[in-house]
């Protein structure tokens, strides 16, 4: 039978609770009882230590990561409603990268060799790593939020010229496949497949066709949403919007 004590500085939740319910999924026997500056957690049997540590690795890596993602998120110079918008998908995304198995086992070996844990400690200096990837995550959603809004910006642009031109063209049917391949055609000779990634090719040249009805068939599995809404935006009272097989 094995000791430590469990403790956090820094982080405001009700500590005891949440070791409770990750020990509770390990399966193995515990008992939790108070201790100085933290939670006493006595394991019992072999497989004790192993247990704790995965009970452990889950606490850190999914109960407080958006605790530090938080934190992160404060850094960027933007308003409250923005910065939770970049939490949430920051700690979505890093909630679907965890490593679960990676931060247990350097919890065994510390645990081998210590009797008492401060959970940010660990974590800000053992698994400096996995700050890294969650600052990451950070950085990315936060990227992602200003392309959105500099796409929902030239989007009132392009729409504004669409509604002061007359059509060029009755109608255009365009296949948007998940590989970023573009198929265009019209109802006369236009024929048209490329590869546009970025889809900054197809929102040119449609505005410039200006057709009087723009048909999207939305073939990507949701790979090309964030075009599909800038044409949406665009073309608003001229797209017909399909998803799934062509019929």
């Amino acid at each position: 039978m094995s000791s430590w004590i469990i403790q956090t500085m820094e982080y405001d939740v009700d500590l005891e609770a949440l070791l409770e319910t990750r020990l509770r999924e390990s399966g193995a026997p515990f008992v939790l009882m108070p201790a100085r500056g933290g939670v006493g957690v006595r394991m019992e049997g072999s497989q004790g230590l192993e247990a704790l540590s995965r009970a452990l690795g889950a606490l850190l890596v999914r109960d407080l990561v958006a605790f530090e993602v938080a934190a992160m998120t404060d850094e960027t110079p933007l308003p409250l409603s923005d910065k939770q918008q970049i939490l949430s998908r920051a700690v979505e995304a890093a909630r679907q990268k965890e490593d679960l198995s990676e931060a247990a086992s350097q919890l065994a070996a510390y645990l081998k060799e210590e009797g008492k844990l401060c959970l940010e400690g660990f974590l800000r200096f053992r698994m400096r790593p996995t700050l890294l990837f969650w600052r990451l995550c950070v950085e990315d959603a936060f990227s992602r939020l200003l392309l959105e809004r500099e796409y929902a910006q030239a989007a009132d642009v392009l729409r504004l010229l669409i509604t002061q031109r007359p059509p060029r063209c009755k109608a255009v049917r365009l296949c948007l496949h998940g590989d970023g391949l573009c198929s265009l055609s019209d109802e006369g000779e236009l024929r048209m497949e490329y590869v546009d990634e970025t889809g900054e090719g197809i929102i040119s040249l449609l505005v410039g066709l200006a057709p009087a009805r723009l048909v999207v068939y939305d073939l990507s599995g949701g790979a090309r949403q964030q075009l599909v809404k800038a044409l949406t935006e665009i073309f608003s009272g001229r797209i017909c919007l399909y998803t799934g097989d062509i019929p």
